[in-house]
């Protein structure tokens, strides 16, 4: 595994703390006990550096190291929950997929998780075409937006389980950000219909989170089906209408989302 590093965003990125979760990743079911040496070849990390992040977790409670000195995940793991755990996995094997996606169209991609009523990007490859500078602004890594008006929410809310998509939808305040913004909940379950309904279950945002900005998006999906993260593509309204987006970057944003799925087994 490369090193969670991110050049593209120096100054806010903690790469110790991304080492740090993601030593977490490192335990498995097929991988339960682990050493100093394992672990820092599983993140490509030097021993010393491994070690000082394992004594670190070891303190806060999150590994445990047992008789043979090698270590293993605590009890209290699960309060950080499943699905950030889950997010780190997908974070760190999606990388090279978006990195591909944003050469291959110039375009800013990005990979989102829900996160309560909103979607959060977990990591996010700056375009550098015409205009694309306009549309990201204020959209970055870390970003929390709509479910309702951002492609990458509309994908993951259409993919939900019916009881927890009816659930979530329940809690959603529909706020207007444009005059497009989807503001009344039976245009939002009809909208999730048409994307589940879509043989390929790409969500479009067309000037709905920003007048100028259409995004598409997929989804990520574990070995039951459910979502996991979303693949979402954003461009300036004036270089694509809703259907050249479709049409010209649906199949790279549908493949690149397919690859990660297949990368997580």
């Amino acid at each position: 595994m490369a090193k969670p590093l991110d050049p593209e965003h120096p100054g806010r990125f903690s790469s110790s703390l991304c080492a740090g979760l993601a030593m977490l990743t490192c335990f498995t079911p097929e991988h339960p006990v682990r050493g100093i040496a394992d672990m820092a070849d599983a993140l490509d990390l030097g021993r010393s550096t491994t070690h000082r992040y394992a004594t670190t977790l070891v303190t806060l409670g999150y590994l445990e190291q047992g008789p043979s000195r090698k270590y293993r995940l605590s009890s209290r793991v699960s309060d950080f929950g499943l699905s950030l755990l889950d997010s780190m996995v997908v974070r760190r094997l999606a990388r090279e997929h978006l990195r591909e996606l944003r050469a291959r169209t110039g375009r800013t991609v990005g990979l989102a998780i829900l996160d309560d009523d909103e979607v959060s990007y977990i990591d996010r490859w700056q375009g550098a075409r015409r205009g694309q500078y306009a549309i990201d602004l204020g959209v970055g890594l870390g970003s929390r937006l709509p479910i309702h008006c951002s492609a990458a929410g509309k994908a993951l809310l259409a993919r939900l389980p019916e009881a927890e998509q009816r659930e979530l939808i329940a809690r959603l305040r529909l706020s207007r950000r444009t005059r497009k913004t989807i503001t009344t909940k039976s245009a939002l379950r009809a909208e999730l219909q048409r994307i589940a309904d879509d043989d390929d279950g790409l969500a479009v945002e067309d000037e709905e989170l920003l007048l100028g900005r259409r995004a598409i998006a997929t989804t990520v999906l574990d070995e039951q089906g459910k979502p996991l993260a979303a693949v979402e593509l954003a461009v300036p309204e004036s270089a694509y209408t809703r259907k050249q987006l479709v049409e010209q970057l649906g199949p790279m944003v549908l493949a690149t989302a397919q690859r990660i799925t297949d990368a997580l087994g």
